[in-house]
């Protein structure tokens, strides 16, 4: 499958040995003259290279009858190296050398090609049958991937090899799988194809769309979409498979910056739920301050702790707001047909909630999300700026003086 090996074309071979024919005809009459004026002169020696056309048309044949097929090119190089190197000088094989001379560097690098990627078939066939099917075999994709890297760290077709080893862990992490053994492999493998992406390691194949394509099998995709897929599939590992949210907000911020990753309701929802589980937090802190407070005995104390509580209270309210924004943009994204009601009616259900926490009422709630998307989504690695609350001892009543973001 990633094997391309560059045949000399019929075409080309025919209007060369076409060349040759002529070739041949000229080095025959200037042999043969050559070989008269040897026979009338006793000056010339006997160990004159240029004389030597036995051997120049041994060489000859051997670079004409090879030098058709990538499988025995080599042949034709090696004999074309050392006539060059006895006769390249040589009145009588001028034709011959002016032909092969300018073919020599190109066949060199098509040689190396080759035997290269005789190196690389095996390889690339355990990954294939790894990779291709149903049930994937992502350790042995893995094994395969690094002896490749090993043999041809430069090779261009690498980073089609690891564009879906680095989405591998996302499939395996997910439900019902829930396997994290291929989490830091597959987060390295990741890294590496968007960098080599970004820099502009450029494509070896084209899609049936004729552009640029990355990857292979269902992992191929146009480098907009490889770049987005990459991303999000370090987002859910790191999010979801090492728990390691925040390092995930990062990715899943990027997400929403990107022209194919913005429409995804799971991006979202995915930052929804962080915030989600920071406001239970935050509740659960705010209800203990509450009890410590009402333990408290002096005046002195329970205006310290009033303020303390307005204060996390401000924060709860923020955070809340935050994952109001998240998961309205979630629920505006999901299709309204019934395979997606489900969750639909759940990111609603979410917005509520957390709605009410903010703003501490039920009404409202749909015209808050239609605002609330039209503006700038908060970086969710941005520190929360609390909403701010007078506490009850300082003022007659509570009162929200800004907004949180």
């Amino acid at each position: 499958m990633f094997l391309g090996f560059r045949e000399v074309s019929n075409k080309q071979v025919l209007e060369e040995v076409t060349q040759m024919k002529t070739i041949i005809r000229y080095v025959g009459i200037s042999a043969l003259l050559a070989v008269f004026m040897a026979a009338g002169s006793s000056t010339v020696s006997a160990q004159d290279p240029c004389e030597d056309f036995d051997g120049m048309n041994a060489l000859y044949e051997k670079v004409t009858a090879n030098y058709g097929k990538l499988s025995t090119l080599k042949v034709a190089v090696d004999a074309g190296k050392q006539y060059l190197e006895k006769y390249g000088n040589c009145d009588s094989a001028k034709a011959f050398v002016d032909w092969v001379k300018p073919l020599m560097p190109q066949w060199e690098k098509d040689v190396a090609q080759y035997e290269l990627d005789q190196k690389l078939s095996p390889l690339f066939q355990k990954y294939d049958a790894a990779v291709g099917g149903q049930n994937k075999n992502w350790a042995e994709a893995f094994a395969a991937a690094k002896e490749i890297q090993s043999i041809a760290p430069s090779d261009p077709r690498i980073l089609n090899v690891i564009i879906p080893l680095g989405q591998a862990a996302l499939f395996e992490a997910a439900p019902p799988k829930k396997n994290n053994a291929f989490n830091s492999d597959s987060l390295m493998m990741a890294d590496k194809a968007l960098s080599m992406l970004r820099s502009g390691t450029a494509a070896t194949k084209k899609n049936r769309a004729g552009q640029d394509a990355f990857g292979v099998f269902e992992f191929e995709g146009t480098k907009e979409q490889v770049i987005a897929d990459l991303t999000y599939a370090k987002a859910y590992v790191k999010f979801y498979g090492q728990g390691d949210k925040k390092a995930g907000l990062v990715d899943y911020f990027e997400l929403t910056q990107m022209p194919v990753g913005k429409s995804n309701p799971a991006v979202y929802g995915a930052i929804g739920d962080y915030y989600f589980e920071e406001v239970t937090k935050l509740a659960d802190q705010v209800k203990e301050m509450i009890v410590a407070r009402n333990s408290l005995t002096t005046d002195e104390e329970k205006i310290a702790k009033d303020t303390e509580i307005a204060a996390k209270e401000g924060l709860l309210k923020a955070t809340a707001e935050r994952g109001v924004d998240a998961y309205a943009r979630a629920y505006k994204n999901t299709k309204a047909d019934a395979a997606s009601k489900a969750y639909r009616d759940g990111l609603y259900n979410n917005v509520k909630t957390l709605y009410n926490v903010r703003f501490e009422k039920e009404t409202g709630v749909d015209e808050f999300i239609a605002s609330t998307i039209q503006k700038p989504m908060p970086n969710p690695t941005s520190e929360v700026t609390p909403v701010v609350i007078e506490s009850p001892t300082a003022a007659d009543t509570s009162t929200d003086t800004a907004s949180g973001n």
